[in-house]
């Protein structure tokens, strides 16, 4: 009796409050405030998504380089016609953009309307960003901003860092300088080959890749850009395995995010070349990515 008189006591006192119940009967707690916004945030639905394809280490010329080959798959393929990349060039390596080849080569890429930005500037081409002295550096970057502007009147106010390699003082360099440095939420895994060029596992590879910004994105950690958020893959032009399977590639991507719930924009790949570069500002401006480490 005594502890009924005491609930219906506290109960007049504190207006319907609660009232401590007998042990082994007391409700759960209410969830807190951290568990109900995840709840509430895993309950929203996805926002569309849009593939934002870039390349590394080019260009690879010739009449049967990879480059052209990826260009020509690019503007002609059954997902989506006319796509535009990004391409991260090396703009002074003899055997690419320093010869003339890879210049009438980067040349045709700007022209087929690419946007091109600078993956190194030096003739010694793949050297790591964080193994060039502040000064060295800013100088390489800026002669490879001029290589590209010779042949395209313009370059990509944008960076990434040869082996993904930086630290505090290279992106205080970018910074002096405008540059946004880029990675990437989906990696190809394509930039090493080991003798055979060849890839078993791409598509269970990109599907969990996906799997990854799907996490990122029910996060809301993606930065949108025009309505939609870019997720930025990276590929390797220099590669002729991925040269060659291009399109397949792209049929990949796509078939991989809807099996992962992912609502695709319409068109799912970037087909002006200046929005992607934008685009690609917009994510590289706020550094957050998918995946938390590179390559």
């Amino acid at each position: 009796m005594r502890f009924f008189r005491s609930c219906f006591l506290a109960a007049a006192m504190l207006a319907g409050g609660l009232c401590a119940a007998a042990p082994g009967t007391a409700d759960p707690p209410p969830a807190a405030p951290s568990i109900r916004l995840a709840t509430l945030r895993a309950a929203r639905p996805l926002p569309p998504i849009r593939f934002l394809l870039t390349f590394d280490d080019g260009p690879d010329a010739g009449e049967d380089g990879s480059t052209p080959l990826i260009l020509r798959q690019l503007a002609d393929n059954p997902v989506t016609p006319g796509i535009k990349a990004l391409f991260f060039v090396q703009t002074a390596h003899p055997r690419r953009g320093g010869g003339e080849a890879g210049k009438e080569q980067m040349h045709a890429t700007c022209k087929a309307g690419h946007r091109l930005a600078v993956h190194s500037g030096l003739p010694d081409g793949h050297v790591s960003h964080t193994r060039l002295a502040p000064e060295e550096l800013e100088a390489s970057l800026l002669s490879g901003e001029a290589d590209i502007i010779e042949q395209c009147r313009g370059a990509a106010q944008l960076v990434r860092p040869p082996n993904w390699a930086y630290d505090d003082a290279v992106q205080a360099v970018y910074r002096k300088l405008g540059l946004a440095m880029l990675m990437s939420d989906v990696n190809a895994r394509d930039g090493k080959i080991y003798g055979w060029h060849i890839s078993l596992r791409r598509r269970s590879h990109i599907n969990s890749e996906l799997a990854q910004v799907k996490v990122a994105l029910s996060e809301q950690r993606l930065a949108p850009a025009g309505g939609v958020v870019p997720v930025v893959v990276s590929f390797h032009d220099t590669n002729d395995y991925t040269a060659s399977h291009m399109t397949e590639y792209l049929q990949i991507l796509v078939e991989e995010a809807r099996d992962n719930g992912l609502a695709l924009a319409d068109p799912p790949f970037y087909t002006d070349g200046r929005q992607a570069e934008r685009a690609a500002r917009v994510r590289a401006l706020s550094g957050v990515y998918a995946r938390e480490s590179w390559p």
